[in-house]
């Protein structure tokens, strides 16, 4: 008798436990969507984004690590990121890809290219595309930072994004995509100025801007 009574005891110290991770999940999942949510907001108010930021790619199992700066220019649908001597640019339906160190054009449609290639386009396309999760608050070069995490629903050939987000302003800090094979690509927000009336003739690709020698892969 005493012992079904302590497997009863136990199963119900079980299930008390599953309930209270369950919870646990959840309210992290919905302060996720609040912070997301407040700086969807703030990002979708802008008319047009100027980010300057610093990159940095590192692979420790094939002891890569590369540093790059870049700008991106952004205006509704379309943008454009000059990364190093890479430019990847999208008129809103249209994604061009210069890759320098290949001498190639990749040529595909907005439905067809992964998400998430730009910082902002996290936060923006995070109710659809992402599962987001709270995991922390803590200080960053001086700056109190909320750490969330986003798992695409659908694969992608990064299986999680780590962004945090200043506590105060909810502006982006960084953001970090892990791929599957061990590598880290961490983009370090430097300067964001809002509304600077980018021309729309910036999200227009010329292909006479990029080497003749180049070869252009149209994959839509």
């Amino acid at each position: 008798m005493r012992k079904i009574t302590i497997m009863m005891a136990l199963a119900v110290l079980g299930l008390q436990m599953v309930v209270a991770q369950t919870t646990q999940e959840t309210a992290s999942e919905q302060k996720a969507k609040e912070l997301l949510s407040e700086a969807s907001a703030i990002i979708k108010g802008y008319n047009s984004m100027e980010i300057e930021f610093s990159y940095v790619m590192e692979n420790p199992e094939m002891d890569i690590t590369e540093r790059m700066s870049g700008t991106i220019y952004s205006k509704g649908d379309k943008y454009r990121m000059i990364l190093g001597d890479n430019v990847f640019i999208s008129d809103g339906e249209t994604v061009w890809n210069y890759i320098d160190d290949l001498y190639e054009i990749h040529i595909n449609t907005i439905e067809n290219s992964e998400g998430g290639l730009t910082p902002t386009a996290l936060i923006e396309d995070f109710e659809n595309e992402y599962r987001g999760k709270f995991i922390r608050q803590e200080t960053h070069k001086g700056r109190t930072v909320d750490i969330i995490d986003l798992v695409p629903i659908s694969p992608q050939s990064f299986f999680k994004y780590r962004l945090a987000l200043d506590a105060n302003d909810h502006s982006i800090v960084y953001t970090i995509a892990y791929d599957r094979h061990g590598g880290t690509y961490t983009y370090n927000i430097d300067a964001l100025k809002p509304n600077t009336g980018i021309p729309d003739s910036r999200f227009v690709f010329n292909r006479t801007d990029f080497p003749e020698a180049t070869d252009v892969i149209d994959l839509r």
